[in-house]
């Protein structure tokens, strides 16, 4: 809570926890004054915390690994935006800019992972080749308004290309097709990520894998490595939190970070409603007659 906003707290609170609008607005508002205290006094007590963290090399056990993951045909669509690099980064060094965790996504994990974890199952869990086993279906079809629905954040609308009619095997259409317009759905390549801008490495994707590996006692996990020389660098490759409200996770003495979520006087839990990602795709055609 030091180092999310009031206003937003309260928000989150009154939004998603059971019974939210309920509580008492002004104890919820003591206990994160309390908070902000103690994140007050670390600024000064653990500067520089977070600043040049190193990097360990990757066992080589995993390189092989690494190798398949980088010839995957949308790999390299996702990350050529900035120079990457793979390593093995400390996970309580790392910068956060998510200010919530699904604590049931953390226990899932915690129940399905063996110990001690393995360099298999590290770079399985970090830097995985394969979609999550999540639900996904189409949830609505009537023509022209498509919604789908699944039981994880990372299903979301991957872009649209035009796609050569040849290229597509038994698709039946009331015509001779010129184009087909490919509106893509399903899940992002979901690889632990940071950003890496001056002394600071702002962890991008893989806050729950991130905590419940720290949860099972591994300190350092194999990521991608996002390596930006210019703050528009960051605009492009991190989320809209870390490039628009930047400045307490690059610029403070101590910013918040992930072992943070692992202090009772920083944090809070709620019993919060379960969400499912819902995405909607829809067109429409505009047709008219213009002179060449």
């Amino acid at each position: 809570m030091g180092a999310t906003g009031l206003e937003q707290y309260l928000e989150f609170v009154r939004e998603r926890a059971v019974g939210g609008r309920e509580m008492d607005r002004g104890e919820l508002s003591q206990s994160w004054r309390a908070a902000a205290e103690v994140f007050k006094e670390m600024q000064a007590s653990q500067a520089g915390a977070a600043d040049k963290p190193p990097v360990l090399p990757l066992p080589a056990a995993i390189q092989s690994h690494i190798d398949e993951l980088t010839t995957l045909p949308h790999f390299e669509q996702t990350f050529n935006h900035v120079p990457v690099a793979f390593g093995m980064v400390e996970l309580d060094r790392l910068v956060v800019c998510q200010h919530h965790i699904g604590r049931a996504s953390v226990e899932r994990m915690l129940m399905q992972t063996a110990r001690p974890v393995s360099d298999a199952d590290l770079a399985r869990i970090c830097l995985p080749l394969k979609p999550p086993d999540a639900r996904f279906k189409v949830a609505m079809d009537d023509g022209e308004r498509f919604v789908f629905i699944s039981d994880t954040h990372d299903a979301r609308f991957l872009g649209a290309r035009i796609v050569n009619p040849a290229d597509i095997r038994n698709f039946p259409v009331n015509g001779h097709a010129q184009a087909v317009i490919a509106l893509t759905v399903g899940f992002t390549t979901n690889v632990l990520n940071v950003v890496r801008y001056g002394p600071r490495m702002v962890l991008n994707n893989g806050y729950h894998r991130a905590l419940a590996l720290r949860a099972m006692g591994v300190t350092h996990a194999p990521c991608l490595i996002q390596v930006c020389a210019h703050w528009e660098d960051v605009g492009l490759v991190g989320g809209t939190e870390m490039y628009r409200n930047g400045e307490p996770y690059f610029s403070t003495a101590r910013p918040p970070m992930l072992q943070d979520f692992a202090n009772p006087k920083l944090t809070e839990k709620f019993s919060c409603r379960r969400l499912t990602r819902e995405i909607t795709v829809s067109y429409e055609v505009d047709k008219r007659q213009i002179s060449l």
